[in-house]
């Protein structure tokens, strides 16, 4: 089976990191928010737009940001993917859409963390065309959690589960699930 797997929000916890930038920039900015709007500064309070860029701006300077995010999916599930890609019964791709930071480019960035917390190394694409890419590959299972990707997915046919979070669940779609473990139950049956 191909499988496509998105990172932020379904392996790393960029929501979690973003608002911690945001909170140690702006005192005023709590971390502890449910994002319920892709935007962070249309659901974060007190967080305006021109704040949420200076986060941005913070997040693009930092070197090798994309090394030092924490875990979404827990060491458990971590481990689970790990023994799947060493197996080599299934291909896995990771497919970003992250944009670039000082250091290490986003794709070199991406393995490496993949490779510290999974024990294996990995290939990831960078690309904001997932739909069409995952065509091309033959994609036949897919997980993501941003609005614009899931829907980019399904417009080109491919079988999306959508890791559930507030700000995507106007998606009116079937398969939803709430870990990287559960997407792996789902899938590897």
């Amino acid at each position: 089976m191909k499988i496509m797997i998105d990172i932020d929000d379904i392996l790393t916890n960029f929501n979690l990191a973003f608002l911690r930038i945001a909170h140690e920039m702006y005192d005023e900015v709590p971390i502890e928010v449910e994002v319920k709007i892709w935007d962070f500064w249309k659901s974060v309070p007190n967080l305006t737009l021109e704040m949420e860029e200076r986060v941005w701006e913070r997040i693009r300077n930092t070197p090798n940001f994309y090394e030092s995010l924490p875990s979404y999916a827990n060491d458990e599930d971590l481990r689970r993917l790990g023994e799947l890609i060493a197996e080599g019964q299934h291909e896995v791709y990771f497919i970003t859409s992250r944009f670039p930071t000082k250091g290490r480019n986003v794709q070199t960035q991406s393995q490496r963390w993949i490779q510290e917390e999974i024990g294996q190394p990995v290939s990831v694409i960078v690309s904001s065309r997932k739909g069409e890419l995952c065509e091309v590959l033959g994609i036949e299972v897919a997980v993501d959690d941003a609005p614009h990707h899931i829907e980019n997915l399904l417009d080109h046919g491919i079988n999306t589960y959508i890791m559930d979070w507030p700000y995507n669940r106007h998606i009116d779609h079937r398969l939803r699930v709430k870990s990287l473990g559960e997407f792996l139950d789902s899938v590897l049956i």
